[in-house]
Parts: structure tokens; sequence; C-alpha cells
């Protein structure tokens, strides 16, 4: 799940269960350095947090593409997610979480040599937090059109809290590579590679559920070693 928005994780060790959700825009959706949209992207999520630490979420954004038909110029991604964090203590917490990617009016992309993938991807995501910086690794666990099973993406984020409810907010994202699940639709160049580094500044306005944003995404390359262009991208989120 990718959005400019950094969020506070809810703590899961409170006493009973909740329910929170959000609705927001960003002038483009960048994801791990590729552009999803390049115009701006409408985006939604709801999440149910049991007190044992287990959550069930949605999220949702709005694309300039459609995977499944290179004829359109919109579609919609949807990602399923159910995850599990543990509070260690007051500084260190994990977390581990499964994810499904849907894309509406999606289904398989077929190469002229006829070869088939499902549009449909899956993950898990590990993460490790102490204090404000979270150390992260996502596995991908099947060949999907634009991704082979085992490719690995590495994140580090890091949020520094300034006065008046700022918050500075920084991350860097690479990728290995598996080049040993290539066909005619995924193909691999590079075995590792940087994709994105985000530096940005984030407000909260108290009592309103209102987050302002803005990022600058400095690009990197892909599985092809085609270079990602930089970015500046504008958020506005409504959390509930």
């Amino acid at each position: 799940m990718s959005c400019s928005l950094f969020a506070k994780e809810n703590d899961p060790t409170t006493e009973s269960s909740t329910i929170s959700g959000n609705v927001g825009i960003v002038s483009k959706y960048i994801y791990r350095g590729g552009v999803e949209n390049d115009d701006p992207a409408a985006q939604a999520g709801l999440e149910y947090i049991h007190r044992s630490g287990i959550k069930v979420g949605y999220w949702g954004s709005t694309l300039d593409y459609n995977p499944g038909n290179e004829d359109k110029n919109h579609g919609f991604e949807h990602d399923f997610y159910i995850a599990y964090t543990h509070q260690l203590n007051q500084d260190w917490s994990y977390a581990i979480q499964a994810t499904a990617y849907v894309y509406h009016d999606a289904n398989k992309v077929r190469s002229e040599q006829g070869e088939k993938r499902p549009i449909t991807s899956y993950d898990v995501l590990y993460n490790l937090s102490y204090k404000n910086l979270t150390l992260a690794a996502a596995v991908t666990l099947a060949d999907a059109s634009a991704t082979n099973a085992g490719d690995a993406y590495f994140s580090a984020s890091y949020i520094y809290p300034l006065p008046m409810d700022f918050n500075l907010n920084t991350s860097i994202g690479a990728t290995a590579y598996n080049s040993d699940r290539d066909d005619s639709v995924v193909q691999t160049e590079k075995d590792f590679a940087f994709n994105e580094a985000r530096i940005g500044i984030s407000k909260t306005f108290t009592n309103t559920g209102l987050t302002a944003s803005f990022d600058y995404v400095m690009g990197g390359q892909d599985r092809m070693g085609s270079d990602f262009d930089d970015h500046a991208v504008f958020g506005l989120n409504y959390s509930f």
C-alpha cells in the first residue's frame, strides 16, 4: 500500500477494537518511483483493528491507465490486506502484513509470444519500528504482470516531529529483483536497483482530521535500468 502521507500506526494495545478510515487526494500517485497516476488521484481507505493487534483493511486509488487494456487511460487499484501489529514496549514494535493488489476491469496480460500472467499481485510485508524509524521488507509471493515471485522491496523511513504539528518525513526504497522467473511478459536487467527517495513535510490540523503534505520524490531506476523522473507531490487527507 502506497501513499504520499505518512501516518503514525494506531496502537493495537488499546482495550477495545477500532474502525478508522481516510479519504484524500494527491497531485500525483507515485509508487516505488514509478508513476501510477500523473494526474490528481483520489484515494481512500478503511481499516478494522482488533484489540489483539490483528487488523484488516482496504485502500484504493484512481489510476491514469488500465493494466489490462492499454487503450484505456483510467483505472482503479484495490488493495486488500490483513496484518498483525505488536507493540513490544514504548519504543519498539513490529508488523507482518499480507496484501492483494487487485485492478478493476483487468484480469491478465498476454505477450506477443502468447504467454499470460495475472495482473493481481500478492506480497508479504515485514516491518520493525523503533520510535519514529521504520525498516521494512516486502516480498512478492507469485508471478504477476509487473513482478516476479521473489522480488524483494526494502525501505527505511523516518519521521521527525516539528513544532506546531508539523512533521519532516523521509524515506528511501530499493528492490532486489528475481530474474530467474523472467519470460516474455517480465524481463529483468538489474539484479538490484535504488527506486526512490523522498523528503517532505506534513501538517496536521488539530481536531479536524485533516493532514496536508508535500513530498519531493527523487526517482531511481526500474528492473530494466530505466530511469524514473523526479516528482513533487502535494496531498490532502481526511482521517476519521
